[in-house]
């Protein structure tokens, strides 16, 4: 189904969560690798992120770790690496078989996600909607656009999913219900970061391992998000 062995490796892990208990717990795939395995894979994304909004929610499947394990959200056994470590703010672990991959479970007490539609969805497992891909995306754009040591993906992930205008107006109106006009100051310090600086855009994409996408494509792609904040 994926192209990139990692990806797959990822796909494995999907294929083995219980997808009835995440949904039971509000629970939906995000962050950076459910873009790539959503959008083409352009780029190399290692982790598997959930998201979890819904107070209850959060509970439910925090009880659940917490008295039963990692395990019981798998229904299919997976190796247990590290962890879980758990706290207010999320469950931390490292699972998998060969290259370890991180798993974790985010309590976003920021922006409330709606239930996921049809199309939702990766290898089985409930995804977070577009726009509030876009809406975390933009959140996390605005806390690290500036850290060097993530080779601006943030920025580089809205690029790659390319958002219609109603679903970029969606998903930026959460974030900035959340964090106020940063969050459309910081894309555009984002944007102008990536496209003023040829040899940094280079580095990125060698970063992320981008190879389904040419620069002038992504340069293309950074000015269409640039375009939709102004």
């Amino acid at each position: 189904m994926f192209e990139r062995t990692h990806h797959r490796a990822v796909a494995e892990v999907l294929d083995s969560l219980d997808a009835g208990i995440l949904a039971q717990g509000c629970c939906y795939f995000g962050g950076g690798t459910a873009i790539a395995l959503r959008y083409g894979e352009i780029r190399v994304s290692t982790d598997v992120d959930f998201l979890v909004s819904d107070r209850n929610g959060y509970r439910v499947i925090r009880e659940r770790v917490t008295e039963h394990g990692l395990e019981s959200l798998f229904g299919t056994p997976v190796p247990i690496i590290r962890g879980p470590l758990t706290d207010q703010y999320g469950i931390r672990s490292l699972i998998g078989t060969g290259t370890p991959i991180k798993f974790e479970i985010v309590r976003e007490g920021r922006i409330e996600f709606d239930h996921p539609g049809t199309g939702d969805e990766v290898c089985g497992i409930a995804s977070l909607t577009t726009h509030d891909l876009v809406a975390s995306k933009i959140l996390a754009n605005d806390d690290r656009w500036a850290d060097r040591s993530l080779f601006s993906r943030d920025i580089i992930d809205l690029a790659i999913m390319q958002p219609d205008a109603g679903t970029w107006e969606r998903g930026m109106l959460k974030a900035r219900a959340a964090y106020g006009d940063t969050t459309a100051t910081k894309v555009i310090r984002a944007v102008d970061n990536a496209l003023d600086r040829q040899a940094w855009l280079d580095q990125c994409r060698s970063a992320l391992q981008i190879d389904g996408m040419t620069v002038d494509q992504l340069r293309d792609r950074l000015g269409y998000i640039r375009d939709l904040v102004a």
